[in-house]
């Protein structure tokens, strides 16, 4: 290798390292959370990451196990998968409503948590359907169960969403 292949190669490197640490610093500047001034007080801005990774993982994991079982599977009902997914679909609009509100000042602290309360409800549900729909082939009391969880999930996930 000649000495100009090397120094290419060096900065090419270094290049490329610059570009990644600016990439990290400034995703963890992103996150860093601004305060949002609003008549009852200021508060801390939600990044719609954080929020996801606190209430809404979960879920996440069942909307995958969904989407595997409508492909894999022909035991469940299809009426009852297209009702999960609608579901989990009304449940991640509730969830941008609550991140947007919360940053407009439209949706209190107070409410916040409140809705907080809910996202936990609308998780372990999640967790307890996505624990029947791992199982290869549901009993008959399973499959009721199945579609009580459902239609819970889908009743918390479209309530009105202020209280």
């Amino acid at each position: 290798m000649t000495k100009n292949a090397k120094t290419v190669a060096v900065v090419a490197i270094g290049s490329v390292l610059a570009l990644v640490l600016i990439f990290i610093a400034s995703d963890l500047w992103l996150r860093s959370q601004p305060i949002v001034h609003c008549s009852d007080g200021p508060h801390p801005a939600i990044d719609i990451r954080d929020f996801t990774t606190r209430y809404w993982a979960y879920s996440v994991k069942l909307e995958a196990t969904v989407v595997d079982k409508g492909k894999a599977s022909t035991e469940l009902d299809p009426k009852l998968l297209a009702q999960v997914s609608e579901a989990l679909q009304e449940a991640n609009e509730f969830r941008k409503y609550v991140v947007a509100g919360y940053n407009s000042c439209a949706i209190s602290p107070l409410q916040y948590a409140q809705l907080g309360e809910r996202f936990r409800t609308l998780d372990s549900l999640a967790r307890e359907m996505d624990s029947l729909l791992s199982k290869p082939s549901l009993s008959a009391d399973e499959d009721k169960k199945l579609a009580g969880l459902v239609s819970q999930y889908g009743d918390l996930a479209s309530q009105p969403r202020s209280r």
